[in-house]
């Protein structure tokens, strides 16, 4: 049986540029063995400045290619071919991004992609973006569903991040990707020129019958409903010489992470699942020097103290439904490794990945006799919101209009055109008025 090498990471940006060096240096030190996946994808928040992530389009590109760049220069590391990957999905809702990598580009099948702002009026603060298609061909192939996200901050916001949650099962609806191309940025709503491929609502939300699903992103998941005292940072807060008998080891911490709550309670993230997690939290550093180092050569980690070290940086999974296993029992997905990069200087997140094989098996469509099955590809958690195309279209116009607002206010560049313009309108009115009179 022939299994899909898949490595997923998703990284909080801090709205900067990264340091293409630093980025390839460690991007992928987070797999088992020393091998190229077929497939890498990049869940990217915050990926820009709130300008150019709501703008989209050619103002992102850059910050798009800098990610390019290093897994360019990183894949070099592990490959003799001067071009091991080509890009075939670059998309974003407002400032939170997905990139898919291939190896083998024409693998890569039957596109279509999907977007819901979460931010107020559903604008693109926070946000999940997806792709799913088909990797391979006939028998030797599988369907994949990969969600972006970016949820709701801070740790009283429980039960908004729930609802961010909601949102995305309800409003995340896939339609075929644009004429623009695999690679346009900004996600407009699909036209009716561009029908859903998908043949029902179920089959066009995250839960797909005959779909894996991947979700990763900053999921904001926190430790404590309520941000730590002023004193907590010195007697609760993990540092690298806490063993696992030490009460403050990190692993005490993690008993109190909301995700897996959430979960447990059918909050959130239905149905999915997650490997073990065996790292330190990965949220909010202090920018302090070391960076890129690993954890068992730090002599501390630089928590910032008004808020709680957390896991915000997840990634999970649709297990094998039964009905594939019933045809095909060894057939699984296997995670390899689940793990966490070094801070990088340019984020206050370290960014999180999953070295995953996925049988490269068609999951079969699920028989009526099994329609009382609670896996949510059958019975999915909500329904489809039947205004999602209405708000994405809604959530697009105000990402411009907030994103051009701040682009005039807030940068240099926009400042200077801002300007021009009222000089040349004033020009043009004082000129306009000499000629009338």
């Amino acid at each position: 049986m022939a299994d899909l090498s898949l490595y997923i990471v998703t990284f909080n940006c801090g709205r900067e540029y990264i340091n293409v060096d630093a980025f390839a240096s460690q991007l992928f030190s987070g797999l088992a063995h020393a091998k190229l996946p077929d497939l890498l994808v990049l869940s990217l928040q915050e990926i820009a400045p709130v300008a150019p992530s709501l703008i989209g389009g050619s103002f992102l590109v850059p910050y798009f290619n800098k990610f390019h760049d290093a897994v360019k220069s990183a894949a070099r590391k592990l490959s003799d071919a001067p071009e091991a990957y080509t890009v075939v999905v670059t998309r974003n809702v407002g400032m939170i991004g997905l990139m898919v990598f291939a190896k083998d580009a024409a693998a890569v099948q039957d596109l279509e992609i999907g977007g819901v702002g979460l931010g107020a009026s559903t604008l693109g603060n926070k946000a999940a973006v997806g792709a799913r298609f088909r990797y391979g061909s006939g028998a030797s192939s599988a369907e994949l569903t990969l969600i972006a996200a970016h949820l709701a901050a801070g740790e009283a916001a429980l039960q908004q991040r729930n609802e961010d949650w909601k949102s995305i099962v309800r409003g995340l609806v896939f339609s075929s990707a644009s004429q623009e191309g695999t690679n346009a940025t900004s996600l407009s709503a699909p036209s009716e020129e561009r029908p859903l491929l998908s043949i029902s609502p179920q089959a066009a939300s995250i839960y797909k019958p005959t779909s894996h699903l991947f979700l990763a992103g900053d999921l904001n998941y926190r430790t404590s409903i309520i941000g730590p005292s002023s004193t907590d940072h010195l007697n609760l807060f993990p540092q690298p010489h806490h063993d696992k008998s030490s009460p403050q080891h990190y692993s005490s911490l993690f008993e109190n992470d909301q995700l897996n709550q959430e979960i447990a309670a059918g909050n959130t993230c239905h149905g999915l699942i997650e490997a073990p997690v065996t790292f330190p939290p990965t949220y909010k550093y202090d920018s302090k020097e070391p960076f890129l180092a690993d954890d068992e050569d730090l002599a501390r980690w630089h928590w910032a103290t008004h808020r709680w070290p957390s896991w915000c940086d997840r990634i999970l999974w649709l297990d094998i439904p039964s009905w594939m296993k019933e045809q095909h029992p060894k057939a699984k997905i296997t995670a390899h490794k689940y793990s966490a990069l070094p801070l990088f200087p340019t984020s206050d997140h370290r960014a999180v990945t999953l070295d995953v094989s996925v049988p490269l098996i068609p999951i079969p469509e699920p028989s009526e006799a099994i329609a009382d099955n609670k896996d949510p590809r059958i019975q999915p958690p909500y329904d489809i919101d039947i205004d999602w195309k209405s708000k994405l279209e809604r959530g697009r116009r105000l990402e411009l209009l907030v994103g051009y607002a701040a682009y005039f206010t807030t940068t240099p560049e926009g400042a200077t055109t801002l300007f021009a313009l009222l000089a040349g309108t004033i020009g043009a009115y004082f000129a306009l008025r000499a000629i009338l009179l």
